[in-house]
């Protein structure tokens, strides 16, 4: 793949990243140590360049030969992202910066240049060769360093969940990694496309889903392996639904996307106080707690797809989003504070087990359960109680029921 074979692919497509379009991931910058070192190569020793990179594999759905030249239809880069658009780049800032004199230095090192090759694959796996060009994506990407969130790009779930959240809520679901930055610098260049105000990590909401539907705050909060393909809770998620229910799809995501933005609106997270710092997925969980137990009180289903969409209802609502979310702020807050005698320091479990390390603690599996977490457990009932108790001649629970049964259509 020559520089000039992708000055042709860009004027043709107008987009140099649709050719990325199948693989794991998007360019990720040329400050990626990988990166920079593939450029440092090309400027100082361009001829060896070769011997040191993996090389490139593209699929096509058909080729010609014809008088020595190559015609490859609707080609795509599914491995050596990085590799090509580290080349793109250098070509591009030295071959296409116009000036009409001479630069011996230049016709120098395009000599050199001349000398050097990359390996390239060519696989031909047909037009309905979608399960063949996955295999191929995932095992020609898994020698160099690929994360296994990656290969979410591979799945044609998340590749229509990506299109439907575009369509129906006009946010942007990256499901390679790089894909927001190169949506963000093609809206740059494409001022008539379709802009997004905002966007969201897929892998990032799986793992809110996790925590909080399938009450996992504690793993979510550990580790990523069960939350992606191949993991147990990924697994779960994605498990064939029984006969009366829809599958996972596209507005759970959307439900959790709506609750990660309220952590980030409490400040859960990395960028919030003591108590809040270490606690996000763990408010996704008593969110969702608080939320079942006013379905199940009001006499509401409760299944994982009823859930999303109450969950999209009530934090739609100013009223109720104010009312559970603030109490489900509470229960952190006052969990984890020392004034409170039934305190996350005073678990049994945190003290005996794991000497009191309270960042271990809040990684365990059984997190909110009633035999590893007593403290909490007892907090949440006290926060159920209070939704069911009447203020001002109103129950807080009748509000977040009327919520859930009024269609957002109306």
């Amino acid at each position: 793949m020559t520089y000039i074979n992708l000055s042709s692919y860009r004027k043709e497509t107008n987009d140099l990243d649709k050719i990325y379009d199948k693989n794991v991931r998007r360019y990720l910058g040329g400050r990626r140590r990988v990166n920079l070192g593939m450029e440092n190569t090309l400027k100082s020793n361009p001829e060896n360049f070769g011997l040191f990179n993996n090389g490139i594999t593209i699929v096509v759905s058909d080729w010609k030969l014809s008088d020595d030249q190559l015609t490859l239809d609707d080609p795509h880069i599914v491995n050596g992202c990085q590799t090509s658009r580290t080349i793109w780049t250098l070509f591009d800032k030295r071959l296409a910066c116009g000036g009409n004199g001479r630069n011996p230095e230049l016709e120098h090192w395009e000599r050199r240049v001349s000398e050097a090759a990359v390996v390239t694959k060519i696989v031909r796996v047909g037009s309905s060769g979608e399960g063949l060009l996955k295999e191929i994506t995932r095992y020609t990407n898994s020698q160099n360093a690929v994360q296994e969130k990656d290969f979410l790009a591979l799945s044609k779930d998340f590749s229509d969940w990506q299109r439907e959240m575009s369509d129906r809520y006009d946010i942007y679901l990256e499901i390679q990694r790089g894909g927001w930055d190169s949506q963000k610098a093609f809206q740059k260049r494409n001022i008539n496309t379709k802009r997004y105000d905002r966007h969201v990590n897929s892998a990032d909401l799986i793992k809110v889903y996790g925590a909080g539907w399938l009450e996992a705050a504690g793993p979510a909060f550990a580790k990523n392996p069960p939350f992606l393909p191949g993991g147990a809770i990924f697994e779960k998620m994605m498990a064939k639904p029984t006969e009366n229910e829809e599958p996972f799809g596209v507005d759970d995501l959307y439900a959790a996307y709506l609750l990660q933005l309220a952590g980030d609106e409490q400040k859960f997270g990395r960028q919030g106080n003591l108590a809040r710092r270490q606690t996000r997925f763990l408010f996704y969980f008593i969110v969702v707690r608080l939320l079942k137990y006013c379905m199940i009180r009001s006499g509401i289903s409760v299944n994982d797809r009823e859930v999303s969409q109450s969950i999209i209802k009530v934090l739609k609502n100013p009223d109720a989003y104010e009312l559970l979310i603030t109490t489900a702020s509470s229960v952190i807050d006052d969990y984890m504070s020392r004034d409170f005698e039934d305190n996350v320091f005073k678990e049994p479990l945190m003290i005996e087990k794991f000497n009191s390390d309270l960042n271990a603690f809040l990684k365990i599996d059984g997190l909110g359960k009633q035999g590893q977490s007593p403290n909490l457990y007892d907090r949440i009932h006290m926060a159920e109680a209070l939704l069911n108790h009447r203020i001002g001649g109103t129950k807080p629970i009748e509000l977040i029921k009327s919520v859930i049964n009024h269609d957002l259509n109306n």
